[in-house]
């Protein structure tokens, strides 16, 4: 593509995952799983995600920022570093300080949600390379336009401002400041497990490995709730 800078190689990529205290993780989900199956179901996801981050060549580093004691002991297994969530104030808080504590060694970063459970290895590999291309690249979530990975050449180019709509949002920051976005989007990436519909269709899982699918398939919430009978056009309203 003309005019565009493509670049032999990166500095070093640090991921950052930001997670919440588990037992206030996926709230949403209150009404069909219990406080101890939505914690499961968070140990699984942020289980997953830090294999898949760990298992990428692209990356040199995890960065976890947490004010969750248990999460330390998850995340070790992994080679990640672990910060302190000091002011607790929702996942961009988070990110940032996450960024300001990786400041002195000025890395590309790949800022990945700890609910996107069914991104591999590649899928994380694709956002970092497509990084050589341009300075910032996302990944959209496929159900409520978020921004289910973030990265880009140096911490200070966009501001974090995830949730609903934000991938439009982190676009125009970057418009505003002159950057190129790229965009990778994958199945995995796209799909988090945020509402109840997500937790519906476990059979379709294409990681079937994840420990996320197999805890899902357990649950067997459709028939929980008396769904499975129903066609999908209804059960996915």
């Amino acid at each position: 593509e003309m005019g565009k800078l493509y670049l032999a190689s990166l500095p070093d990529v640090w991921a950052i995952v930001p997670v919440k205290r588990l037992r206030l993780a996926k709230q949403r989900l209150a009404f069909c799983l219990s406080e101890d199956e939505r914690l499961e179901l968070a140990k699984s996801m942020l289980t997953d995600v830090l294999a898949h981050l760990h298992r990428s060549t692209e990356i040199s580093g995890i960065l976890v920022v947490t004010s969750d004691p248990d999460v330390t002991q998850l995340a070790a297994p992994f080679g990640a570093t672990i910060i302190a969530d000091e002011l607790e104030a929702g996942t961009n808080s988070a990110v940032v300080q996450g960024l300001r504590a990786l400041e002195s060694l000025n890395p590309a970063i790949l800022v990945a949600p700890a609910d996107v459970p069914f991104a591999t290895s590649e899928d994380f590999g694709s956002v970092v390379r497509a990084l050589r291309a341009d300075p910032v690249v996302l990944s959209p979530a496929t159900s409520d336009g978020g921004t289910n990975a973030l990265a880009m050449r140096s911490g200070s180019l966009v501001a974090p401002c995830f949730g609903e709509d934000s991938f439009i949002r982190h676009i125009a920051s970057a418009s505003q400041k002159g950057l190129e976005c790229g965009v990778v989007r994958s199945w995995g990436l796209g799909h988090d497990v945020d509402r109840p519909d997500d937790l519906f269709d476990s059979s379709k899982f294409r990681n079937s490995q994840s420990r996320t699918a197999t805890f899902l398939a357990g649950l067997n919430v459709a028939t929980r709730l008396g769904l499975s009978g129903l066609p999908a056009c209804v059960r996915y309203m």
